[in-house]
């Protein structure tokens, strides 16, 4: 682990790293927050006096506007500080969080982009062609998409399944302690069922063991961003549009909307924290409502 020679802020990323399971996406969040942190003039990491709400609130306005950062940034940073804060007063190193007094700022609230039945038809056509064929590589590239596609994993979550987290036979597969440290588990529908199962005995063709990661690299590691990265470029340059890991995940969630999904049990899928979090796809569902205002007779 990371250390930035400051007692505090290494004592919290220690306490982070060992009681508090956080991944490593989070722990890079941290690492930029406190690099920024310690450029600052105001704020002097080794001397708490210099934790005030007025020199917290100046490190987040002048970065702010300097920095033209988005409201979500400044959130982040925010959210950083605050948890660190916290930190220090349950240490009792500090009699209050001065964070709490610094205000979120309001972000915009944005659909979640998703892609339409034409564009799932064009990227699962386009996947025989966009790898090099007839290698493992590019069947385990395929069953990425359609894994993605069915169940709506994270990225994380996905490239750091293991072949023992599928339970084909009882129709799930366990996700274990990714975001917020939680297992949960996914159910598995009957077509990505069969699409496993074909794909675990070309695995065992190259291993003889069921073990380690599902989508292994070809040194049997797992999958990292840059990995992922190269595999949906090659994906994008064979279709006519553009778009993400996550897209597939919001495509996934809104059809189960539209499917009369109850909108517990898709957050329960998704593993969301919050049910508000899921119900966002409800709005992103135009047809259902154009179908419900077309069977209503308005000011007959």
């Amino acid at each position: 682990m990371k250390k930035f020679n400051s007692f505090y802020i290494d004592e919290f990323l220690l306490e982070k790293f060992i009681n508090q399971w956080i991944s490593k996406k989070m722990l890079k969040t941290y690492y930029t927050v406190f690099r920024q942190l310690l450029l600052d003039t105001n704020i002097i990491a080794s001397d708490l006096s210099t934790y005030t709400a007025r020199n917290f609130k100046k490190f987040l306005w002048e970065n702010l506007i300097k920095r033209n950062w988005t409201s979500a940034t400044y959130n982040s940073y925010r959210k950083c500080f605050k948890c660190y804060c916290n930190y220090l007063v349950t240490e009792e190193y500090l009699e209050e969080n001065p964070i709490n007094k610094i205000i979120k700022r309001k972000e915009p609230s944005q659909l979640p982009k998703t892609l339409t039945k034409n564009q799932v038809d064009e990227l699962l056509s386009s996947l025989e062609t966009a790898f090099d064929k007839d290698t493992f590589t590019w069947y385990r590239n395929i069953i990425i998409v359609h894994t993605y596609l069915h169940t709506g994993l994270r990225l994380s979550e996905l490239t750091n399944l293991k072949v023992n987290n599928l339970k084909l036979y009882d129709w799930y597969l366990q996700v274990v302690k990714w975001k917020w440290s939680k297992d949960r588990i996914v159910p598995v529908n009957k077509i990505l069922t069969g699409i496993l199962h074909n794909y675990l005995k070309a695995r065992r063709k190259e291993v003889n063991y069921d073990d380690g990661f599902l989508f292994p690299t070809i040194h049997w590691n797992s999958l990292k961003e840059r990995d992922m990265r190269k595999i949906i470029s090659k994906l994008r340059y064979c279709i006519s549009f553009h778009f993400t890991w996550h897209q597939l995940r919001h495509t996934f969630a809104t059809e189960l909307v539209r499917n009369n999904f109850d909108i517990f049990n898709i957050s329960r899928i998704l593993g969301h924290t919050k049910i508000d979090t899921t119900k966002i796809y409800l709005s992103v569902d135009t047809k259902k409502l154009k179908q419900q205002i077309d069977s209503i007779n308005l000011f007959a």
